[in-house]
Parts: structure tokens; C-alpha cells; sequence
């Protein structure tokens, strides 16, 4: 594990994360900034806008000589750290993160089935994130609920719909 290069997360200065990737791709360096499209409101137009994920963190998966060039670039503040080195980062981790995305199911919208309960764990059963165990977050009387996947001790809020879902034994 020492010489194959393996995900890690920088953590990045406030509203830099766009300007960070920017720059590790123009470096070579393999990146990944998990962004959602949000409607903004201005007073005259309504316009799409992609926000980061996570606000302040960036995924990257440098070679072993590039560990030390990705502090070097402008708006990195420091890697990640647990347990005395840099956080590992699982590459099922990433791909769970890009098939949320890629998936096109709303990440803030709030909508729920009256047959689950709040706080209960339940499997995904169909779609990109077949498999995958989830939290409810929120119901209401629709057929879509607001579900929590946790990752780097953060959770991503994911609407989906009540018939994807089996709850467990």
C-alpha cells in the first residue's frame, strides 16, 4: 500500500475547492470534488450553480512524490489526519460518492413516505446505490423520502423514492 497511490482529502481555505481542482488537474494530479447543481435565486434571474459536497474538503489520490506538491498549491491548507497519517480514503468510498451524483437524485429536497419511520435504518434495493444502508432523515405523506449516507463523518442527504428501499431484519 506504501507505493500504489490510495484517496486522501485535503482540506482546502473557504470557497477554494473549485480552485483547488482546477489547479490538481492542471498539476496531473487525480482529484475528485463531488459537486450538486442548486437553483439560486437572484432578484432578477434564476440561474443553476454546482456547490461542493463538502464544504472545505477535497479528494485527492497522489502518487507518492506528489504528496507533498499538492501543499504546495494555493488554498490547500494540510491533508486529512488519522491516527498519526494521512485519512485513507476507500476507493468504494468514491465510487459510492460519483454514483450519487452521476445518479440525478435530488440532494436536498425534502419528501418522504408515511410507511417508514424516522431515524430507521433501511437497504437500498435497487439503482446505483443498491446495497448500500442508509438513514431516514425526514417523512411526509409523499413517496419520496429524504435519506442520509455517512462518510468522512459528514452525511450526504439523498431524496429517494420509498419503493427502492426494504427495511432490515
Amino acid at each position: 500500500m506504501e507505493n500504489k497511490a490510495v484517496w486522501k482529502v485535503v482540506y482546502v481555505a473557504s470557497r477554494q475547492e473549485k480552485q483547488v481542482a482546477k489547479q490538481l488537474g492542471e498539476a496531473g494530479i487525480e482529484h475528485y470534488l463531488p459537486l450538486y447543481k442548486k437553483l439560486r435565486q437572484w432578484s432578477d434571474r434564476k440561474k443553476w450553480v454546482e456547490f461542493p459536497l463538502f464544504n472545505g474538503y477535497v479528494f485527492v489520490k497522489p502518487t507518492k512524490l506528489q504528496r507533498d506538491e499538492v501543499l504546495m498549491l494555493r488554498g490547500v491548507i494540510a491533508y486529512l489526519r488519522y491516527n498519526g497519517g494521512d485519512a485513507i480514503v476507500l476507493d468504494k468510498e468514491i465510487d459510492s460518492l460519483q454514483r450519487i451524483i452521476s445518479s440525478g437524485y435530488s440532494l436536498e429536497s425534502i419528501n418522504t413516505p408515511v410507511d417508514f419511520e424516522i431515524g430507521e435504518q433501511v437497504i437500498v434495493t435497487e439503482g446505483p446505490l443498491a446495497g448500500h444502508q442508509v438513514d431516514i432523515l425526514r417523512k411526509n405523506k409523499e413517496e419520496y423520502f429524504l435519506v442520509s449516507i455517512d462518510t468522512l463523518g459528514q452525511s450526504i442527504k439523498i431524496e429517494l423514492p420509498y419503493q427502492v428501499f426494504k427495511k432490515q431484519k
